[in-house]
């Protein structure tokens, strides 16, 4: 291949690596060879996948190397096939004269012939293993094996999802044409992620135009869906020439709806593998097809309207990186593909930082199959720690409760104070499912950053229930405890007085001015809290408790006051533990 090497890593400048692809589809429909072009190198035979019909995409018309087997040799069921023949097939593959003899590697393939449904299932599970000692190797696929579903098993301990980060369960290895899982997929040697593992970002197309197709790349498990006009060989065939080996696509390693007996564990693995799709996204070169898995870039203003298309769907925000490649060009630059791919810059979500009114403008515009992926759309936008599991059936303002619990501390404090901006009246902490979508979610112009203390979930037992969440804040800038013994308006009556005593042996009076939300009882103990230069949170005390070792106040949100030029200087308490309790 002209472009990328397999194996080599991508964290690079990502328009560069565009444009080294975008030169090498100029090459193919300028006609050069497709032969110099689409090859990549290797030891052992090599093969030549052409899928038909030929496509308009040019990365789709051809792949050259070794180890790329065609689907015919794939497609050879194990129960036609002895040790032998599976022996002289191999090494056809590899280009290697190992004989039966050689220590273990007899029991492996009769081991691979008994649990494997055909030759690319057993290429695709041993490939990475070839020269290794056989011997050790089934022990250690079986440990291999044990130790993923005990990961699995283990990170639904308690009814929430602990790792955010759960490793994918099934991966697509390009040279095998086959699903296997993860545990199978060698580790890269470095920190990077190499070029050769990608993931695959898609718009879907419009019910009237799929098919379902039963294949053998994921053994016939689940009808995949796929867009009529193309197939998962050109789709394929596109990816190698891109230089990826293992790729993760949602059609092929995401368990799809199909016969109704297998209903039951298809909704078990969603549970997990719905909520952490995000995660895979952000570890790996992205290739996206805006028009549909496959198909061919259309960049006319009317299919971008489309409420299919990739730029109009709520999960594709959390697919966004800057990592990324375009899939299904044809060569064609005209000035609406131009024009596209700058509106498309503006409009994808840098995942290095969170970009607030992006995420909730694309939430609240996009299009999506049922509301509650609104929810688990925006997750990954929080920098979660830990997730709640994807239960069909769900309201989304519960799901939107429990992912609260879970989401970053920083993304939690930067919801409440946004929220206090945007709804100073509201006692509630955070904002509901109503609220997030309805409130104005521009960066506000005040003078000084935010620097109020994270907030943080207190206990797990409430993270897998919809029950409001008790969180916590190990100190902060605080005036109190105070009573407020007077509320109400100045001598011209056009601005809001407070008259507050601190709450100690000295029993001072502080009166400022400032715009006030809420109503306080004199008989109460507050707590005035510095959240920024021009806004302060008023928390009633209702409790104490231990936090650590150290006290804490319990405290309930009752208002907001608001300075044009900021707080008058008042005496500060720091490192004052809060624990806001849920209302």
């Amino acid at each position: 291949m002209g472009g990328p090497k397999h194996g080599e890593a991508f964290w690079e400048n990502p328009a560069q690596l565009r444009l080294s692809v975008w030169g090498l589809i100029k090459m193919a429909t300028a006609g050069s060879s497709e032969e110099m072009l689409f090859s990549s190198s290797g030891r052992g035979k090599v093969y030549e996948l052409n899928p038909k019909p030929r496509s308009a995409i040019a990365l789709q018309w051809s792949h050259f190397s070794a180890g790329t087997i065609p689907n015919e040799l794939a497609d050879i069921p194990c129960a036609e096939m002895n040790t032998e023949d599976l022996l002289d097939k191999l090494n056809e593959v590899f280009g290697t004269t190992y004989g039966l003899k050689k220590r273990g590697l007899s029991e492996c393939l009769e081991h691979f012939l008994i649990t494997s449904q055909d030759f690319g299932q057993v290429y695709g599970t041993i490939r990475s293993h070839w020269k290794e000692n056989f011997s050790k190797l089934l022990p250690r696929l079986a440990a291999a094996r044990e130790k993923d579903e005990g990961l699995r098993r283990d990170a639904l301990c308690g009814g929430y999802i602990h790792d955010a980060h759960v490793p994918r369960r099934l991966m697509w290895d390009l040279y095998a044409n086959r699903v296997l899982p993860s545990y199978l997929i060698p580790r890269p040697s470095h920190m990077l992620m190499p070029r050769d593992r990608m993931t695959i970002s898609h718009s879907w197309v419009s019910p009237d135009q799929l098919t379902s197709v039963s294949t053998p790349i994921n053994g016939h498990e689940w009808p995949v869906p796929m867009p009529r006009t193309t197939t998962l060989e050109h789709v394929r065939v596109e990816l190698l020439n891109l230089g990826a080996e293992y790729v993760w696509l949602d059609v092929l390693c995401l368990r799809q709806r199909g016969r109704p007996e297998d209903e039951e564990t298809r909704q078990e693995e969603w549970r997990l593998d719905v909520p952490t799709i995000g995660s895979i996204y952000g570890a790996m070169l992205c290739l996206t097809y805006f028009n549909g898995l496959g198909l061919p870039l259309d960049a006319s203003p009317d299919t971008i309207a489309s409420d299919r298309h990739w730029l109009n769907r709520v999960w594709t925000v959390q697919e966004a990186t800057g990592y990324w490649l375009p899939g299904g060009l044809t060569g064609a630059a005209d000035e609406e593909t131009r024009a596209f791919f700058r509106l498309y810059q503006s409009r994808s979500v840098p995942r290095e930082q969170a970009n607030w009114p992006f995420v909730v403008q694309a939430i609240r515009g996009r299009a999506c199959t049922t509301e509650l992926d609104r929810v688990h759309g925006v997750a990954y936008s929080m920098f979660p720690h830990s997730l709640p599991v994807y239960e069909e059936g769900m309201s989304p303002p519960d799901a939107w409760a429990m992912l609260l619990k879970h989401i970053h501390p920083s993304a939690r404090i930067e919801l409440a104070l946004r929220h206090m901006v945007n709804r100073p009246h509201d006692t509630a902490l955070l904002p509901s499912w109503d609220d997030f979508l309805s409130e104005s979610m521009g960066m506000p112009t005040w003078s000084t950053r935010w620097d109020w203390p994270w907030l943080h979930t207190l206990g797990e037992a409430s993270l897998s229930t919809s029950e409001p969440g008790t969180f916590f804040q190990h100190e902060g800038n605080s005036l109190g405890p105070v009573y407020i013994v007077e509320q109400g308006k100045d001598d011209t009556g056009n601005c809001d007085v407070l008259k507050m005593q601190i709450a100690d042996r000295h029993r001072v009076q502080h009166t400022i001015v400032c715009q006030v939300y809420g109503s306080f009882k004199p008989d109460k103990q507050y707590l005035i809290m510095k959240t920024s230069r021009e806004v302060c949170l008023v928390a009633e005390v209702v409790g104490e408790r231990d936090a650590g070792g150290k006290r804490a106040f319990e405290v309930v949100k009752r208002g907001c006051l608001f300075f044009a030029d900021g707080p008058p200087k008042l005496p500060e308490r720091y490192g004052v533990p809060v624990v806001y309790l849920p209302q």
